[in-house]
Order: C-alpha cells, then sequence, then structure tokens
C-alpha cells in the first residue's frame, strides 16, 4: 500500500529573500546592539572605577581634616595658650632642657603623643619661633629660620599649614608637619604656633596594595602627574603616573569632574580610569592630590566581554552563511533539475518523444 508523503516545495529564489529579509537587518541590529553594550559596559565599569577614587579621596581628605582639627583643639587648650602668653619656654628656662620638659605644656604634649601614635612629635613656639613646649628633648631652641615654621608663620599672619611629605628613614615613617597657630583667648590675635609631626604611613599604604577591587590598581598623585603613593612606587621616586595625563584636562573641565572616568590610551592597550580629587588643594596649594583607580579595559570588562564578543561572532557567522547561499545560488541559477522535469511532462507528449 502506497504511503502517503508530504512533500514542500519551496522557491529557492523566494527563500533566499526571506532570507536576506530577515537575516540581514536582524545582523546590522546585532551589532549595533553589541558595540552600545561595549560601551555600555565600559562606562559601568568607569562609573564603580569613579565611585572607588571617590571613597579613597574622602578618606585621604578626612584623615588630614580630622588630624588639623586635632591639633587646632590642642593649640587651644589653655595650658598651651598661657604657656605662649606668659612666655615659658627655652628663653625663661635659660637654656635648662629640664625645667622645659617639667612644664605643664611639655607635660600636655608628651601625654597627647603618647595616647596618639599618629603623633610623632610635638612643638610649641611663639610668635618669635622661640621654643615654649616639646613633647621630646628639643633639637634646637628656635624654629624662626625653620622653612616648614616660616611657612605656618606666614609673614606675621599664621595659617594651618602642612608640609610636603617627610621621611623618616631610622624608623621607616612617612610625615607631614601640621601648623596650627595659637590665639590668644581674650584677643584671638596669634601668638605663636603649635606644630605636629603626623605619620601618614598607614594612609599611603592603601595606595600600595597590588590591586584593589576585581584588579584594579589605587594611585595618589599630585597635580603635576607624580605618584605620592602607589604600587611599587612612591613620591621619593619621582615617577609620573601615565595615567594621569589624560586625566587632567578633565579635572579642569564641568562634565569631565561630573563624568569621574576616562578612557586612557596607553602603549600596552586603552585603560578604564577613574578620578576624584581630594580637594586639599583649595586650602593648602602644595596638596593637589588627586586618586585614580584604573585597569586595563580588556581585563576590567573581561566577565561580560565574552558574551559580547559570542554574540558578535554569531552575527558574524550568520552572514556568511546567507553570503555562501547567494553565491552558490547564483552560480548554479541557470542549472536545471531535470528529474523535476520529467516529472511534470504529460504522458502523452513522453510517447511522442520515445517514438523518435
Amino acid at each position: 500500500m502506497p504511503v502517503d508523503r508530504l512533500e514542500v516545495r519551496v522557491s529557492i529564489t523566494k527563500l533566499l529573500l526571506a532570507l536576506i529579509i530577515v537575516i540581514v537587518p536582524l545582523s546590522i541590529a546585532g551589532l549595533i546592539m553589541a558595540e552600545r553594550s561595549s560601551n555600555s559596559l565600559d562606562n559601568s565599569v568607569g562609573s564603580d572605577f569613579k565611585t572607588m577614587a571617590m571613597l579613597y579621596s574622602n578618606d585621604v581628605s578626612q584623615f588630614l581634616r580630622e588630624r588639623i582639627n586635632d591639633i587646632s583643639a590642642l593649640a587651644q587648650d589653655p595650658t598651651i595658650v598661657n604657656a605662649v602668653a606668659s612666655g615659658q619656654g627655652a628663653a625663661k628656662a635659660e637654656g635648662n632642657n629640664k625645667g622645659l620638659q617639667a612644664s605643664n605644656a611639655s607635660q600636655l604634649l608628651r601625654q597627647r603623643k603618647i595616647t596618639d601614635p599618629r603623633l610623632l612629635s610635638l612643638i610649641a613656639t611663639d610668635d618669635s619661633g622661640n621654643l615654649i613646649a616639646a613633647s621630646q628633648q628639643p633639637a634646637k631652641p628656635s624654629y624662626a629660620q625653620d622653612p616648614i615654621w616660616q611657612a605656618a608663620f606666614n609673614n606675621g599672619q599664621p595659617v594651618a599649614k602642612i608640609s610636603d611629605i617627610l621621611d623618616d628613614e631610622f624608623t621607616k615613617t612617612s610625615y607631614v608637619h601640621i601648623s596650627v597657630p595659637i590665639k590668644d583667648t581674650n584677643s584671638g590675635a596669634s601668638t605663636g604656633i603649635l606644630s605636629a609631626a603626623v605619620s601618614i604611613s598607614d594612609l599611603l599604604a592603601r595606595f600600595r596594595q597590588g590591586s584593589v577591587g576585581n584588579g584594579a590598581r589605587a594611585e595618589l598623585v599630585n597635580d603635576d602627574g607624580t605618584i605620592v603613593s602607589g604600587p611599587n612606587a612612591d613620591v621619593f621616586a619621582r615617577v609620573k603616573s601615565p595615567q594621569f595625563e589624560f586625566v587632567h584636562d578633565s579635572l579642569g573641565s564641568p562634565q569631565g569632574r561630573q563624568s569621574g572616568w576616562v578612557m586612557a590610551d596607553l602603549r600596552n592597550g586603552p585603560w578604564i580610569v577613574g578620578f576624584a580629587n581630594t580637594g586639599l588643594k583649595q586650602h593648602f596649594s602644595n596638596l593637589g592630590w588627586v586618586v585614580l583607580v584604573s585597569q586595563e579595559e580588556r581585563q576590567a570588562a573581561a566577565p561580560i566581554r565574552g558574551l559580547v564578543h559570542f554574540a558578535v561572532v554569531m552575527v558574524i557567522l550568520a552572514l556568511f552563511m546567507l553570503t555562501l547561499l547567494i553565491v552558490y545560488y547564483y552560480l548554479h541559477r541557470t542549472q536545471r533539475f531535470s528529474h523535476i522535469e520529467e516529472e511534470d511532462v504529460p504522458p502523452e507528449k513522453a510517447r511522442a518523444a520515445n517514438a523518435f
């Protein structure tokens, strides 16, 4: 018994047109979406790096501002204010360091140093630079010729100052001098200066880690591009940050600061760089510090980039297969399928043809 067969015959021309109408637009749309996904991914990573940079920059500025507030509060302690006002110090002690160390003001400074290990030393001077009190054995009776003291004295108009980073070779400690005015309680006039050597080693150590987050690196950079602290670099090495060159222009524009990240085209490929200004330069001209969080673009986007590449490959493969089909069609467009033609010939014509 013959078996019924369902045969569907479709014109190859119609099939080809249908594939072109369907695959070509979808492929173009796929490529556009892949490109947009790539840009969106970079923007997402850049925004994350910007957030990380802001967290680091807030830590830096908050640490230094808190130290300034602490030292300013100590400078207004009545024991310190009265000692400066009465001129108790090297002049009255007539060079007797034992008498200077035994003063109430020196004992207060020494106790404060013990309480806060970040304070390496504390000294109080009058407005002539004469030493009034110290937390340790004083190195000299007068600081009038000391550049750090002169910067804080500011030609008779004392202001809060933070020095450049210094290094203690013996203890391997990085520190800064924070100097604030000592003011008379009644008149508010500056009568002296309280200066503290403050360790910032722990603060800088955060930037010396090999990586943060998912393999990114964080750097503290000055506004001239010099790395203050970063993996395998510090302020004393005088190494320039290659990423900062691309960040510099963005820092100068409101749009760039709002974006908070740039794509840096370095020698080894593109890098995504998030940045944030510490804001310290507004009050301390020598601290134009900026935090950079960066990573090579192909590494930063690696977890998702594979999916984007797979989608692009699928689109290209579809277009390639369609191109092969078109080439095949045009190469064989004149070929006739004899077995199909024979099935379509009427029996009468077939017998007439066989008669000859």
